[in-house]
């Protein structure tokens, strides 16, 4: 459980901080760990690092867009 808490905390930093404490940025974070745990657990059985990396990869490319598509759309 500390652990976890831990690596929110971590990604919590990475958040604006208008955005940190909102429901929407906890389930951010909360998706975010478990994109990277389930891609570790699957690199461990299949030791794909190339798919996996790539899975990463889009996951944190989709983040960045939707994030992006909500400040525009903040904005606007």
């Amino acid at each position: 459980e500390q652990a976890v808490a831990d690596w929110l905390a971590v990604l919590a930093a990475a958040q604006s901080a208008a955005r940190r404490n909102t429901k929407i940025g906890v389930a951010e974070r909360t998706l975010a760990l478990s994109v990277l745990r389930g891609a570790l657990l699957d690199l461990l059985a299949t030791d794909d690092v190339e798919r996996t990396t790539a899975a990463v990869d889009q996951h944190l490319t989709n983040m960045s867009s939707a994030s992006s598509a909500g400040l525009h759309k903040a904005r606007s």
